[in-house]
């Protein structure tokens, strides 16, 4: 990269290389300084538990986001039960489907065609692509920790829940609760309680609520494109804050409309952070508005059955994995037998996915 000084010769500018994922790391130092000097966690006797700590690969390089207070009393006393092999392997086996199938498939062949060139495509393919990037990037990043998780529990070690059924959240501030939770907590306890909370009047609270979710924009990417992502979460949490607890009590109708109210202003926020740059996301508004007649030109059953598939593995409870793995006859199943139904699985997984391997989403933060 270059750049012109007036000089008449480009002057280079440094470019330095960073390692993939550094702030999950970057995280976990802080909560390990921050904890140590609140007297949440007693400073590490051992430099190699420190360094496990900071190094554990399996949330490694996308979360979750394990706090010291959390991972290192497991050091210190370790768990005499034998480890869930059953209940982690069925964690690592859906989180391995969410990925391969249902996030690479929307990707390849629904959001990435649609969103490298909007104005080719009608407004029902531009809306759909949306709603299949909201699925993809749950199934990806989900997917992610559903593995870390698993495998942390097959090493002995048991890490936070990050993700319990996003979409179906009747407000913003009910969504951050249940997408990325490790991380919307950490902003919290590391971030917005330190600024004041919301102990010191209407207006901190508001300031102290924007800053917030501002700096979790640019945690993202130092772009115009991420400030406006949390600009957006942040300016719909101070909307609704009057009315948070009345929109989380809500049933029936009422509740079903709140929900999609929510999911929906969370796919328009999505578009902010899928799109390449803010002309980007000027260029598929543009391209959705009038709204252009036309048939499905990208849209096809297959991604419309993936899309409720994601939308619908909401709807299921998330602690299936434990309470198949609690049945008397999985217990009773030689480990071997459960290791060779899992390589069946990983394999028939594998043979089902496209071809090729795509990147988490999260790795490139």
């Amino acid at each position: 990269m270059t750049r012109d000084a007036g000089w008449g010769e480009p002057v280079p500018l440094i470019e330095i290389l960073l390692p993939v994922a550094i702030s999950f790391f970057t995280f976990h130092g802080i909560s390990y300084i921050v904890d140590v000097y609140r007297g949440k966690v007693t400073r590490c006797r051992r430099f190699t538990d420190m360094m496990l700590y900071m190094s554990f690969f399996p949330q490694l390089v996308a979360g979750p986001i394990v706090r010291s207070s959390k991972f290192l009393p497991q050091l210190e006393r370790p768990s005499l039960t034998p480890p869930p092999v059953a209940t982690a392997l069925l964690m690592i086996a859906g989180g391995l489907f969410k990925k391969v199938i249902l996030a690479s498939y929307l990707g390849t062949q629904l959001v990435d065609p649609v969103f490298a060139d909007p104005a080719s495509f009608s407004t029902l393919d531009l809306l759909f692509a949306l709603y299949g990037f909201a699925v993809q990037i749950f199934c990806d990043f989900s997917g992610y920790t559903d593995i870390a998780i698993g495998l942390a529990a097959l090493l002995g070690f048991e890490f936070p829940q990050n993700f319990n059924q996003p979409y179906r959240s009747p407000s913003l501030r009910d969504f951050w609760r249940r997408w990325h939770m490790t991380l919307s907590f950490w902003l919290r306890d590391y971030l917005y309680i330190p600024l004041g909370g919301s102990r010191h009047g209407r207006v901190r609270t508001s300031a102290n609520l924007m800053i917030t979710m501002l700096l979790g924009g640019l945690w993202h990417g130092a772009t115009m494109k991420f400030v406006m992502w949390g600009a957006l979460h942040g300016g719909g949490l101070l909307l609704e804050r009057p009315f948070s607890d009345r929109l989380e009590k809500t049933r029936g109708p009422a509740r079903v409309m709140a929900v999609l109210v929510v999911f929906h202003l969370v796919c328009f926020t999505w578009l902010f952070f899928h799109a390449e740059d803010m002309e980007s996301v000027w260029l598929y508004l543009q391209s959705m508005t009038p709204l252009k007649p036309g048939s499905f030109a990208q849209v096809t059953p297959f991604t419309l059955g993936l899309i409720a598939l994601g939308i619908g593995l909401h709807f299921v409870s998330g602690n299936i994995p434990e309470r198949v793995g609690a049945l008397r006859v999985v217990q009773r199943t030689p480990d071997w037998v459960l290791a060779l139904a899992f390589g069946l699985c990983v394999l028939m997984i594998d043979a089902a996915g496209p071809s090729g391997v795509a990147p988490f989403i999260y790795f490139q933060f």
